[in-house]
């Protein structure tokens, strides 16, 4: 069945592309259409004023929250565009968006056959003026001893948002691979970037470690050589650290990675910064 639904998927992309009146239609929005997911409100984590710190509320731009299951496709198609744009052309932009989407819907914690709210969660940063979906982010809390850590497509990035990069790169590892808890696939939408977004992503990944596990660090992976991403994690608190200090060794770091140049494993000690969120 799901190559069944690959191929129709791709017939449809196709077809909306060779029609100008369609093209603006995203892949996000099909499948907003057709999920079964009911809709239900939210209340968003926090709602953040942009850099300028304007105290008027018409300066709320976007708002973090826990990403709802329609927001997967849009959530595919930021990572697509921030991961796999360099290095595919249309037809294979349109697969890889399709894989991304597929991917973050079965591991999205509404699903039945999923994780648990308490194994992990995915958090959407949306525009406060249409709720469009402007970045994402996810981090995995499940216990590495765990039976519900099954194996997790992880489309990771390479440079997203404020000078960060994430996670695996594209690869597809085990849950076994990394130590949890694990933060991975934060993207920012290309017109949203220099907002803060991705800041404000990481906090609520951090706030949700802090309240929903007992391991107070946060690990996440980067590129050695990009020295951008490294720049904002460091601001933000983490540091790179010895994998062996943790029974680890650099090829369990770099296990499953599809792109070229190492990664580094970075983390942030949890305890006592409670206040900061």
């Amino acid at each position: 069945m799901n190559c069944v639904r690959l191929l129709v998927a791709i017939v449809v992309l196709v077809t909306d592309a060779l029609e100008p009146p369609s093209l603006a239609l995203s892949l996000g929005n099909n499948f907003q259409r057709t999920s079964r997911a009911p809709r239900r409100s939210i209340q968003p984590l926090s709602v953040f004023a942009n850099r300028k710190d304007s105290a008027t509320e018409s300066s709320r731009e976007y708002f973090v929250s826990e990403a709802l299951f329609v927001h997967m496709g849009a959530a595919a198609q930021i990572l697509t565009e921030e991961f796999y744009s360099h290095r595919t052309n249309f037809i294979t932009f349109q697969i890889e968006k399709l894989k991304t989407a597929l991917s973050l819907e079965s591991t999205h914690p509404s699903n039945n056959n999923s994780r648990s709210r308490s194994n992990g969660q995915m958090f959407a940063a949306c525009s406060s003026k249409d709720g469009k979906v402007v970045g994402f982010a996810e981090v995995d809390t499940c216990s590495l001893e765990s039976n519900q850590c099954n194996e997790l497509n992880e489309c990771g990035i390479d440079g997203a948002e404020d000078g960060t990069a994430n996670t695996n790169d594209g690869s597809s590892t085990k849950r076994n691979g990394v130590p949890r808890p694990y933060m991975y696939n934060l993207a920012v939408n290309q017109q949203w970037k220099r907002k803060g977004i991705a800041t404000e992503l990481v906090k609520a990944c951090e706030k949700f470690v802090l309240e929903t596990n007992t391991e107070k660090r946060l690990y996440l992976r980067v590129r050695k050589c990009n020295n951008a991403a490294i720049t904002f994690y460091e601001s933000n608190g983490y540091a790179e650290i010895d994998p062996a200090t943790i029974n680890l060794t650099k090829e369990d770091v770099n296990s499953g990675s599809a792109e070229e140049g190492e990664l580094i494993l970075m983390a942030k000690d949890l305890a006592g910064v409670e206040d900061d969120h």
